[in-house]
């Protein structure tokens, strides 16, 4: 089971993982289908706690990295009300969460204090539209909506969401502008969203007042990410890309991989230096320093509409860096793993291990060993084991090819790949252990290997 990071562990892995300029790979995987309405935005606390909203007021929420998942759906919330936004503000005792959305011609806000058994109305109104929220603390954040009566729906509440106040908000709307759901940053007392007429307003000073730039020729900002502190850098997009190096002031346009609506953008500038956006079915992901963006993942159906990075300042290894979620009601989940910060070793049948391939570097084909144990859940005397996928991943950390996904009883085993219709290259090799009775994960490993033609 994946463990959050000690103190000295992660001063370890720091070191290791950017001392020499090494990097971590992020694979992609689907993860079960629990709904099949639209989901329309993710909010990832800390890769542990996350959760989505969706069509027919559907909330599901995860406190495992995204291996279970709990449908908390309606609970309070009618289920006539399509969600378009969700924000995770505190994880202990329980799971506090927000979830704007809409029926007919009025916009709700909805809030849990207790990880969505029960849910209650904390704002309402009428030809309104709630976009997007946004919290710096557990109590203090802002929301924004579509413009009521020539002026943009904006808010405050300073006590986590039980109260919204608009007081000195004021900003005017021009023409029918309208925003986008998700298209909100806040961050200390800056705040940024996005609109339907070139532009991307900001205030530096809670919403007290408001200035705007321009993205023009593009028409839409549909998503908005800016980095974390100094804040100076950020992305906005609808069908082409706009970038800022001083905090939104000013914006420029950029390349930006595939056609159509980019619906979502995210990176991390502070660890890995990596961007990613979503477009159509695709993930694409570039580095910092590299212009040219590449396809990283393609989702099997569905088109993204949103994706979130965990927000915690605690790094975090292994799985749910980043939750996607699509309009057929699919999450996608990324997953961190960082080569050389930890050696495996163990016998059977007291652990698993996954062994270095061999030989290595290899031509066309390569072995491996790995042990299983059996379940540690099981009781004395009984011998049963888990359910073993062992996957093949490229450089770019697209899965290539499944060598076994099957149930195997405790033992010694020895696996090859047959690699010769693939190029040179590095690869990596994960071996994943679950309970085959609720999916619990109970080993996880991921080793690299290169072939040489």
């Amino acid at each position: 089971m994946k463990k959050v990071l000690t103190v000295s562990f992660f001063l370890a892995f720091y070191l290791i993982a950017f001392s020499d300029n090494s990097f971590s790979q992020v694979f992609w995987e689907e993860l079960p289908q629990l709904v099949t309405v639209p989901l329309n935005s993710a909010s990832n606390y800390d890769c542990l706690n996350a959760c989505v909203c969706g069509d027919s007021a559907t909330v599901l929420r995860t406190t495992n990295r995204g291996y279970n998942w709990t449908n908390v759906s309606r609970n309070g919330i009618p289920a006539n009300v399509s969600l378009v936004n969700i924000f995770i503000t505190a994880i202990s005792p329980s799971q506090v969460m927000l979830a704007a959305g809409h029926s007919g011609s009025n916009t709700y806000v909805y809030r849990t204090s207790n990880s969505g058994a029960n849910w209650s109305q904390v704002f309402t109104q009428t030809n309104g539209f709630i976009n997007a929220m946004w919290f710096t603390s557990e109590a203090i954040g802002f929301m924004a909506g579509d413009p009521v009566g020539g002026r943009w729906s904006l808010w405050r509440t300073t006590n986590g969401g039980v109260n919204w106040d608009s007081t000195g908000l004021r900003l005017a709307s021009s023409g029918t502008e309208a925003g986008f759901a998700n298209s909100l940053w806040m961050s200390g007392g800056t705040v940024w969203f996005g609109s339907n007429n070139s532009r991307v307003y900001y205030s530096t000073n809670s919403g007290s007042s408001w200035a705007f730039s321009s993205i023009s020729p593009e028409t839409n900002a549909g998503c908005l990410w800016m980095s974390s502190t100094p804040y100076t850098i950020g992305y906005t997009a609808g069908s082409t890309l706009y970038r800022t190096s001083n905090s939104g002031v000013n914006w420029y346009l950029e390349s930006a991989p595939g056609s159509g609506s980019i619906t979502s953008f995210t990176g991390s500038l502070q660890t890995f230096n990596y961007l990613f956006l979503t477009r159509g079915s695709s993930v694409y992901y570039r580095t910092v320093n590299n212009p040219s963006w590449t396809n990283q993942y393609t989702a099997p159906a569905g088109t993204y509409n949103h994706m979130s990075m965990a927000r915690s300042t605690v790094m975090y290894y292994g799985a749910g860096w980043i939750y996607a979620v699509r309009s057929n009601g699919r999450i996608s989940r990324a997953n961190t793993f960082v080569e050389g910060v930890r050696l495996i070793s163990g016998k059977i049948p007291d652990e698993y291990s996954l062994s270095q391939n061999y030989p290595n570097p290899f031509n066309s084909s390569t072995k491996f060993g790995f042990d299983t144990r059996r379940l540690p859940e099981m009781s004395v005397g009984e011998i049963r084991g888990g359910n073993v996928k062992i996957a093949i991943y490229n450089s770019l950390g697209r899965e290539v090819e499944v060598l076994i996904n099957k149930v195997l009883q405790p033992a010694v085993y020895e696996i090859t790949w047959d690699a010769s219709k693939y190029a040179s290259g590095l690869y990596y090799y994960r071996m994943l252990v679950t309970n085959p009775n609720g999916g619990s994960v109970v080993y996880d490993r991921v080793k690299k290997m290169a072939m040489i033609k």
